[in-house]
């Protein structure tokens, strides 16, 4: 049997945490795609919106898949998140375990995904993380996002990365730099 293409993995990830009853949403540049130009990704980002301690679950669901990993509850525990594999694709799982999380949840959105429909992050959600990130296609990403969407949350992204950063972190600065240069001084 020949290997599903990534889109079909995409579409296969999210009927089977659907049928765990497991919510979730996609991120990276899976999200991307529906903020600014789509780039190409050879791997799948999951938030899933169940703590870290419900991993066992989340694997058994995608295990249906033959997605599977060397992964430990105490690894899961510690960084809140894991690499899967589906084959030769990572499945990168992001577990819940901040208030972030929940606010990424009640703000995920359902997009058209051939001819389905896939719940993606919200793009202030993702700008958040990517800026975590702070890999330099991150920086290029957020340049892209904040260009094609100028009336994106800037209050809400800027809120949240100084929650989890800190208001002096060298990645917020960037952030905000990136924002002042492209949309102005922030409205009052």
């Amino acid at each position: 049997m020949a290997e599903p293409a990534l889109p079909d993995k995409v579409v296969a990830l999210d009927r089977a945490l659907d049928a765990a009853r497991i919510r979730h949403a996609f991120g990276g540049a899976l999200a991307l795609a529906y903020y600014a130009e789509p780039r190409a990704t050879i791997d799948v980002d999951v938030n899933v919106f169940v703590p870290p301690a419900q991993f066992s679950k989340v694997a058994a669901a995608l295990r249906t898949l033959d997605v599977a990993g060397d992964v430990d509850q105490a690894t899961v525990d510690r960084e809140g998140q894991c690499r899967l594999w589906w084959n030769a694709t990572p499945v990168d799982l992001f577990f819940a375990y901040d208030p972030v999380h929940r606010a990424m949840e009640r703000s995920s959105r359902r997009v058209p995904f051939g001819d389905v429909e896939i719940p993606i992050l919200s793009g202030e959600h993702l700008l958040v993380f990517k800026a975590l990130f702070a890999r330099p296609k991150d920086w290029i990403d957020i340049e892209q996002v904040v260009v094609t969407h100028p009336a994106i949350g800037r209050s809400e992204i800027l809120q949240w990365l100084r929650r989890l950063a800190g208001p002096d972190d060298s990645r917020t600065q960037r952030l905000e730099e990136i924002m002042r240069t492209l949309l102005g001084p922030a409205p009052d």
